[in-house]
């Protein structure tokens, strides 16, 4: 399970604390005053750059920028973002590869596929759809690991959410 929990900020996500709980909970820390990233297993502190981002909160970054501007996004475009992970803060960067059709819900959804190539010999290799018809949101994700295993995650349907509460008025 991994988790990211955070703010929005002038320039996107902002990132606190990102956890993954396989094999018990580890966690990085983003200490944005002092611009360093922590991470519970002791490993050394990294220098925060600016839009830094999680492993999880990268994916929706990345949506909200196609969403400002997807006309900047042409296929063979990249982009790198410091992305950290419970061992490091290194930069990712992502190609975006080709125009795809993926089925979601039985319908045919047009989407742009974003790669992110390993970062060394033993790094995952990262595979993320992304939809304008859905906000820009991933509508699948997968993630391969060096020795072949993968998870791929992929939309199946939408559900609306309910109606956000009203502020109380004012006296």
């Amino acid at each position: 399970v991994f988790s990211s929990v955070g703010a929005v900020g002038p320039q996107g996500l902002m990132p606190l604390r990102h956890g993954d709980k396989w094999r018990g909970e580890k966690a990085t820390h983003f200490d944005a005053p002092n611009r360093r990233i922590h991470f519970s297993n002791n490993k050394p502190s990294a220098d925060m750059q600016p839009g830094a981002q999680d492993q999880v909160s990268l994916y929706v970054q990345l949506a909200a920028a196609m969403a400002a501007d997807p006309e900047r996004y042409k296929t063979g475009s990249s982009v790198s973002i410091q992305t950290a992970t419970i061992n490091d803060a290194v930069a990712w960067t992502l190609t975006l590869q080709s125009e795809d059709t993926l089925q979601i819900d039985g319908k045919p959804v047009s989407t742009t596929k974003w790669v992110c190539l390993p970062r060394g010999k033993y790094d995952t290799q990262v595979e993320l759809w992304l939809s304008r018809a859905h906000a820009w949101l991933p509508v699948r994700i997968r993630i391969t690991q060096v020795s072949g295993s993968f998870i791929d995650m992929a939309m199946d349907g939408l559900q609306p959410l309910a109606a956000l509460a009203s502020p109380p008025a004012a006296n």
